[in-house]
């Protein structure tokens, strides 16, 4: 195969359990020209990923910005299927392991020779997976399932992966010594933000934790939130709850850290030693990062979605609610990391 095209429409979180099978097909084609087709949301997950050609990035007419046209948006994404369809691909991968008539009315616009995807019960995906062809539980597996459809080779599961510059790292490096200039010992990320309510735990409880990591005189915490757009262009974000945040908080080894980018928040995260985070992207970034992890879990399945890494706690409530969820049982769960 000289061209293979992998789609995946979803979101960071998504994209993350999708790098293992985007290294998946380079090791198994090291010569094929490996090109992605994703949404604007998630497209720093794969800024600088070494085993891509290129990156086609698409837009939905709900994330357009204030000056731009829905009628504008589609037309970019007619250019953009024109490109893709002069390329010529072998084959085409519906990543998402469900079904997803989208992905597959954009690979037949493309005009792909080989379509595999999730069974939609039609012809038009040629190499159709239906719930017995996928493997494991978790979304990384079932997704590099898709890996055997166009080799037979046995190729071990990669970890999830983001690639960072030296040039981000030093300037998160830079910012840290701006916020905290005597931070020396641990340093612990705290993200807050959920867009699910079950998945939330509330701020007070937040404030409780962050002072009982820096009753360690050495360690110190930065907090972290989605900001504003992070949704939508008109998505108010949680500035404003990170600022009650750190009133609740009164200790100068405890510091707001704003991201305006995945970026931004990766580089931060790496800086750090353990996240506390609930479930969804910035859990799946910093498993990306291999950080360890004490995560939340609302009514999602861990099974499916618990990060794709080494050391991780997660705390889920038999209610599904988060708020259900002592500050005695998190403190635990964070020793057992440290």
């Amino acid at each position: 195969m000289k061209n293979i095209l992998i789609i995946r429409r979803d979101n960071i979180g998504d994209l993350v359990c999708t790098t293992p099978l985007i290294e998946g097909v380079k090791i198994a084609y090291p010569d094929a020209k490996l090109y992605l087709l994703i949404n604007k949301v998630s497209q720093d997950v794969v800024k600088h990923n070494p085993h891509l050609e290129k990156v086609f990035v698409y837009k939905k007419a709900k994330h357009k910005a204030k000056n731009e046209t829905t009628l504008g948006v589609y037309f970019q994404r007619l250019m953009m299927l024109w490109q893709l369809r002069k390329i010529k691909f072998d084959a085409v991968i519906l990543a998402n392991p469900e079904p997803c008539k989208y992905s597959l009315r954009m690979a037949k616009m493309i005009g792909a020779k080989k379509i595999i995807g999730a069974d939609l019960g039609t012809s038009d995906i040629h190499h159709p997976f239906k719930s017995a062809n996928f493997h494991g539980k978790h979304q990384v597996e079932r997704t590099f399932s898709y890996l055997s459809a166009i080799t037979d080779k046995v190729i071990p599961i990669p970890p999830v992966r983001v690639y960072l510059t030296d040039e981000e790292r030093h300037i998160a490096r830079q910012r840290l010594k701006a916020l905290l200039p005597a931070s020396s010992g641990h340093l612990y990320a705290v993200h807050f933000s959920n867009r699910r309510v079950k998945s939330s735990w509330p701020l007070e409880r937040y404030a409780e934790i962050i002072r009982h990591l820096t009753t360690d005189h050495h360690a110190s915490v930065l907090i972290f939130w989605s900001p504003p757009g992070t949704l939508a262009p008109d998505d108010i974000g949680d500035d404003k709850r990170a600022e009650q945040l750190l009133m609740q908080c009164q200790n100068p080894r405890v510091a707001l850290y704003p991201t305006a980018s995945v970026r931004e928040l990766l580089a931060a995260f790496d800086l750090c030693d353990l996240v506390l985070c609930s479930d969804g992207g910035q859990m799946h970034l910093a498993a990306a990062l291999n950080k360890k992890q004490v995560v939340f879990f609302g009514e999602t399945k861990p099974e499916e979605w618990h990060p794709w890494s080494d050391d991780y706690q997660i705390i889920q409530a038999t209610s599904g609610n988060c708020a259900d969820i002592p500050v005695e049982e998190v403190w635990q769960k964070m020793q057992q990391l440290k």
